[in-house]
């Protein structure tokens, strides 16, 4: 099959591997073919690397180019436009998060850097990263345990901060390189900066990063004071690496810090239960990978991480307690790489490799246990296998993994063990250069989070919470169908057309859902629940003007009551396009996005509304890196341009609340390479 890709795409694409996003974004202006993001190489959706457009996974990937372009505050804003992708909650930074085809909280994988991010704890937020430190961040969409394991329903968010090799420029005459970035965002005032340098010597390699923003409330579409959105955040990063040969040692820690002051349930409208939070995250990471051309059989991949996150939440009113939300997850995920051929006419790919981690959770008031976020523990071993075949035309994969849990709480008798198979199996057929159909099978699973087994105490007044230690683990069953397209040469030479249509169907057995009623709350498994909806990605590239359409419909429905499941997001779609005036280094664009009306919402579930309203949001962009100056980069941005008054369905409620989400949004930036 990759006999019949076009030469030239592989040229590019390795020489945008060899210069790194950050180096391709500073270098002259752009060359008259670009590479489309379906173009992007990727190891999420098979743990090897692949281009996202001919991989039988969905995987979106956002370059380090269109992060800085976005200039979003978190991970959840900048991914907002990838098909099937939902953000839920209010826009407070901290506490949003997103939805990857209905799907989120515990059943998204987040990884950083290779280590597991299991962070979670009711309504306060899971990703704590500035997204000006990340080179890439890769979207899966659908099932992905048979190689990440418990969580990964809805998909896995793959994040990889910046490198050295992003900073030192290739044609640079020292071994030393940085840069500065400043800007100005007029929604809540907000300065942010980015400062980072590297060096090299020999082998080694060194990278110091720093990055931060500090604003204070949003102003919504209808000019209403959105409470509570204000931030100082401050984000560093360092890494060490070393090359000996074929050995790759890299050591990076990466430390987040944000100061708020924000509702209990950060997440949700409520202007209740208002504390001062501080929220801190360190993830430390260690990484050996060994690649030899001449032994095609030993390619291992070793990462040891250690992920802390602690939240201190000072309440202003009532008893005025002192909160500690605190997890550590460590964890060891090891992997081999095998390629070799059988029988001549076939080459397959054996990934084997095996992971550990454990999670211990704290919570505390006043420094008492906090039965809220109850003091336990977990214990979790992984073994897992993949053969990816390449027969001719064919491309077969098969994957198995198995986990293993051991779950246990400080104030519990009732301990938990549970395992797990997870097998996938996809074929994907190029019928073309130009053509590529696939179909997939994938089986998920979930197992119940610590709250959710050992949970107790107050929920608010007058209500308590009932833990649930007979939950079962969610399995979900997915089929997916699908076709890659990509032509070069359509319009004119040298242009390029990608195009990725998906359907599928999620069975879900067991789905975990919390009920609220009016003296207690408890979560309970649900029978069956069906997710199902095609996604579309299209994107068309000049060198001079670009074009991309993305766009998903979901339907999800809870198959015991009958009824629509709340957290799937109404139909979208997003077009997008722009002109690159290459002489003058100037590259202007649009993205335009329409969202449906939301109306099937379930009527058992009260406090929900009965309907939300669809709407449009206009955002431009404009970027300019001159020729008299090429280590100077100025961006500039107009979002919601038309300043438009609009809710998510994620959050909005009945009756409604006081404020939309954010309005118009003039933003600056300016970087300074050397």
């Amino acid at each position: 099959m990759a006999s019949r890709r076009p030469i030239g795409l592989c040229a590019t694409l390795a020489a945008i591997c060899a210069a790194g996003p950050l180096a391709a974004q500073q270098a002259d202006p752009p060359p008259a073919v670009v590479a489309t993001p379906l173009d992007a190489v990727t190891a999420t959706g098979t743990r090897t690397p692949t281009i996202s457009g001919d991989s039988a996974v969905p995987v979106s990937v956002l370059s380090r180019e269109e992060i800085l372009e976005r200039d979003a505050r978190s991970v959840s804003e900048t991914i907002r436009d990838v098909p099937g992708v939902e953000l839920s909650g209010v826009g407070r930074t901290t506490a949003l998060q997103p939805l990857i085809r209905g799907l989120g909280d515990d059943r998204i994988v987040f990884r950083i850097d290779g280590a597991r991010n299991n962070f979670n704890a009711g309504h306060r937020g899971r990703i704590f990263i500035d997204p000006e430190l990340l080179r890439q961040i890769d979207v899966m969409r659908g099932p992905g345990s048979a190689l990440y394991g418990s969580g990964a329903i809805g998909g896995v968010i793959n994040m990889r901060t910046i490198e050295p090799d992003d900073i030192i420029q290739p044609d640079s005459d020292l071994p030393v390189g940085g840069f500065f970035r400043g800007g100005y965002q007029s929604q809540g005032s907000m300065w942010r900066g980015l400062a980072a340098g590297a060096a090299r010597a020999g082998d080694f390699a060194v990278l110091g990063a720093i990055s931060g923003f500090n604003n204070s409330n949003f102003t919504d579409g209808a000019g209403n004071t959105i409470p509570y959105t204000a931030d100082s955040v401050a984000n560093g990063l360092a890494r060490l690496q070393w090359r000996p040969g074929n050995h790759q040692f890299d050591l990076s820690g990466m430390m987040f810090r944000d100061s708020n002051v924000l509702p209990i349930a950060a997440n949700t409208a409520t202007e209740q239960s208002i504390s001062d939070r501080i929220t801190e995250q360190q993830v430390y990471t260690l990484r050996w990978n060994y690649a030899d051309p001449s032994m095609p059989l030993l390619n291992p991949q070793v990462v040891v991480y250690h992920n802390h996150v602690l939240l201190q939440e000072q309440r202003r009113t009532g008893t005025r307690a002192r909160d500690t939300t605190d997890q550590t997850t460590n964890g060891i995920d090891a992997q081999n790489n095998s390629r070799f051929s059988l029988f001549g006419w076939d080459n397959h790919i054996v990934t084997l490799g095996t992971e550990f981690y454990r999670d211990d959770q704290e919570g505390t008031q006043n420094g008492r246990r906090r039965t809220q976020f109850p003091s336990a523990s977990q214990d979790v071993l992984g073994i897992y296998g993949q053969d990816q075949i390449a027969m001719g035309d064919f491309t077969l994969v098969g994957a198995l993994r198995y986990d293993a849990f051991s779950q246990s709480a400080d104030d519990a008798n009732n301990d938990t063990n549970v395992d797990r198979l997870s097998p996938k199996v996809s074929l994907a057929y190029q019928v073309t250069p130009w053509l590529q159909p696939y179909i997939s099978y994938a089986e998920a699973f979930r197992a119940p989070s610590l709250t959710e087994l050992y949970v107790s105490g107050q929920h608010f007044p007058g209500n308590l919470f009932i833990p649930n230690p007979d939950l079962k683990p969610e399995t979900s069953h997915n089929i997916e169908a699908g076709v890659n397209v990509r032509f070069s040469d359509v319009l004119r030479d040298g242009d390029r057309l990608r195009m990725r249509i998906t359907a599928f169907r999620n069975e879900i057995d067991n789905f975990i859902e919390q009920l609220v009623y009016a003296t207690y709350t408890v979560s309970r498994n649900v029978a069956s629940a069906r997710i199902q909806g095609v996604e579309a990605e299209l994107q068309y590239d000049t060198g001079t003007w670009f074009g991309a359409v993305s766009a998903s419909a979901l339907q999800g429905d809870n198959l015991t009551d009958d009824q629509p499941l709340a957290s799937v997001p109404a139909n979208r779609m997003t077009l997008s396009g722009g002109y690159r005036f290459l002489e003058a280094g100037v590259v202007v664009g649009a993205r335009w996005q329409l969202v449906a009306t939301q109306d099937r919402n379930p009527d058992n579930v009260p406090g929900l509304a009965e309907e939300t309203s669809g709407y449009g949001l206009l955002d431009l962009y404009a970027t300019w890196r001159p020729s008299f100056a090429p280590n100077l980069r100025f961006d500039v941005g107009l979002d919601n341009a038309f300043d438009h008054a609009y809710r998510r369905s994620t959050w909005n409620s009945n009756p409604p609340p006081n404020f939309y989400e954010t309005g118009r949004n003039f933003r600056a930036a300016m970087t300074l390479t050397f």
